[in-house]
């Protein structure tokens, strides 16, 4: 980054010196002096770049931000991958800053109350033992997209062979292209390492920030959340915060954490099916808003029965989004699959008198 990310804070704009350079997060920051390095030193968080310096309007699993485009907004670093994204954010900020979740609060009766209702949506998807029995996980998808002025066969592949090994791999094909219009990019994570990769071979190791995003992500999934309940390392956290009627359905709405991961669920009161989902999140246009995803179809009873096929809504619209149909294989624990190594990074040289 080429100005004092110490300084900008406070409204100046300084050339750092590139002998002053501090990885943090994948980036490199240049400091004025010895003693604004030093305060990035004590507090390298309230200075740095979000989302490791992911693109601020495409989000923490998006690109890679230039760190020459940049904006300060409510004390907090972004960086850019284009004008146009720059553009975008400030033209309305909040819609692409994506909040922390909070842990959630309540009384033990609401505390007790919420895990009956997910313990009665888990005997309705197959039992404790089915949960315990399905150490991997598979979603793969397919849809028809438009970006860049064309249509685009998308097949997504999520895996989860873990608590912190997870993969998401996305082929694009575009329509009445060739095999050279066809372009692949994967996340993937294991306790030691997570990084992104693409088709032209080129891996990125994921920072922190980026890696729980992903994380979050995939943990919303109703496999994770099923998962979860059954793990006490993973502190899970049931709340009945009311009830009410979703169509047909008497339901209990219970918020659920785990992990950092906050999701609210509707859960029929009668049978236990999981009628709906909930979360602050990105829709497709990268936008940040409430999202409700109502289950329309569910697989099973082999194994588990889980959603198959969503209908996404955001905040106060009257209709929504149908998304692909889903295919699931569920099966025993497997190794997961390592990310490609990375070489390491050195810092930038000193610039030329």
């Amino acid at each position: 980054m080429p100005a004092d990310p110490v300084l900008l804070q406070s409204g100046k704009v300084v050339a750092g010196d590139p002998k002053l350079a501090e990885l943090f997060d994948g980036n490199f920051y240049l400091f004025q002096d010895e003693s604004t390095r030093g305060t990035f030193r004590a507090d390298p968080l309230r200075y740095a770049a979000q989302d490791g310096g992911a693109c601020g309007r495409m989000g923490p699993l998006g690109g890679l931000g230039d760190a020459r485009k940049y904006a300060l907004q409510d004390g907090l670093l972004y960086f850019f991958a284009s004008d146009d994204c720059m553009k975008a954010f400030r033209a309305e900020p909040r819609r692409y800053m994506e909040p922390q979740d909070i842990m959630p609060s309540g009384t033990p009766e609401q505390q007790e109350a919420g895990l009956a209702a997910v313990d009665r949506w888990m005997a309705w998807a197959g039992g404790k033992q089915a949960v315990r029995a399905a150490g991997s996980y598979v979603q793969t998808s397919t849809k028809r997209v438009f970006s860049g002025g064309d249509q685009w066969d998308l097949e997504e592949t999520i895996e989860v062979t873990g608590p912190r090994s997870m993969r998401q791999a996305q082929v694009w094909r575009k329509v009445g292209g060739t095999e050279k219009d066809t372009y692949t990019n994967e996340i993937a994570v294991t306790p030691e390492r997570a990084a992104m990769s693409s088709g032209n071979g080129k891996s990125v190791e994921l920072a922190p920030p980026r890696r729980r995003a992903f994380e979050r992500m995939i943990n919303r999934l109703p496999y994770c959340i099923l998962r979860a309940r059954m793990r006490p390392e993973a502190g899970f956290m049931a709340i009945k915060m009311g009830e009410g009627k979703l169509g047909p359905h008497d339901c209990d709405y219970v918020t659920t954490w785990f992990e950092g991961n906050l999701t609210n669920l509707a859960i029929d009161k009668e049978t236990g099916r999981l009628v709906q989902e909930g979360y602050v999140g990105r829709d497709e246009s990268a936008k940040v808003w409430m999202l409700t995803l109502d289950a329309v179809a569910d697989a099973g009873p082999e194994s588990l029965r889980l959603p198959t096929q969503w209908v996404t809504s955001r905040l106060r619209e009257k209709e929504g989004t149908k998304g692909p149909a889903l295919t699931l294989r569920l099966g025993p624990a497997q190794a997961p699959a390592s990310p490609a190594p990375q070489p390491s990074v050195t810092p930038p040289a000193p610039a030329k008198p």
